[in-house]
């Protein structure tokens, strides 16, 4: 019996890891720019406060994200209009679609190797009370290792910054989960400057901390309500074209 369990565990391994090639090349061949995958066990307790019992029953989210297109996250203003803003049809017509497509068909393959899953949409059903939504898929993208919760509230990546949207397939697949960054965003106020109602506090992500005590959600959704509003994704030095970089100090 002792040695068969010895030979089990690299069995359970390899196809962990076999399962996982499988679902990242399937992604990075549909459009992904990212794909990592994270353990959330650790903060089982805040998901199920936020989004319940049913999205805090899952150990495991993948993390998939998308570029957001430099042109125009570039040439967004602060004097568009939701009807005419290139910058807002683009993530949420666009990409978010795209995304939980993607999402979807991981979700089957996961479905197909009797795992159990579930696809939490890219613009995902929110608390209008407490303006917070079932899971924040920067959560799970911070703790597979693709970024860092920025001042911002954003999830920073080192490539892109935060020109980037993300979705979360979560699941009970035996997949190997990453590490979260260990990394801030320094001296850098850039998003804090950019904001026009002063909704960031600049303040360093702490998990401990509230949301709060780094955010005024309300005052930025009363913002965006009228307007369509990524200024602090624009203002983000991180992952700006080469020729279009300002110094983070």
């Amino acid at each position: 019996m002792p040695q068969r369990q010895k030979q089990d565990k690299p069995a359970s391994r390899n196809r962990a890891s076999s399962l996982q090639r499988r679902l990242e090349t399937l992604a990075y061949q549909n459009g992904a720019d990212f794909f990592g995958v994270a353990d959330l066990v650790p903060v089982r307790e805040f998901i199920v406060n936020q989004g319940g019992e049913m999205v805090g029953g899952f150990p495991l989210g993948i993390s998939i994200g998308m570029r957001i297109s430099d042109t125009i996250v570039d040439s967004h203003s602060p004097d568009e209009k939701h009807g005419l803003s290139l910058y807002w049809w683009h993530v949420y017509s666009v990409i978010t679609p795209m995304l939980d497509v993607l999402a979807q068909r991981v979700q089957q393959e996961l479905k197909a190797e009797g795992h159990r899953t579930l696809h939490v949409p890219g613009s995902m059903p929110y608390n209008r009370k407490t303006l917070k939504s079932l899971l924040p898929h920067k959560l799970a993208a911070h703790l597979s290792g693709i970024g860092w919760i920025g001042k911002s509230c954003l999830l920073i990546t080192p490539e892109f910054g935060p020109r980037v949207r993300f979705v979360t397939v979560l699941t009970d697949a035996p997949l190997l989960p990453g590490k979260s960054l260990d990394q801030t965003c320094g001296k850098c106020s850039r998003c804090i400057e950019a904001c026009p109602v002063q909704a960031l506090k600049g303040i360093e992500f702490r998990p401990e901390d509230p949301v709060e005590s780094r955010f005024d959600t309300r005052k930025c959704e009363q913002y965006r309500s009228t307007n369509p509003c990524g200024l602090c994704v624009a203002a983000c030095p991180f992952g700006r074209p080469a020729g279009n970089k300002e110094s983070r100090d």
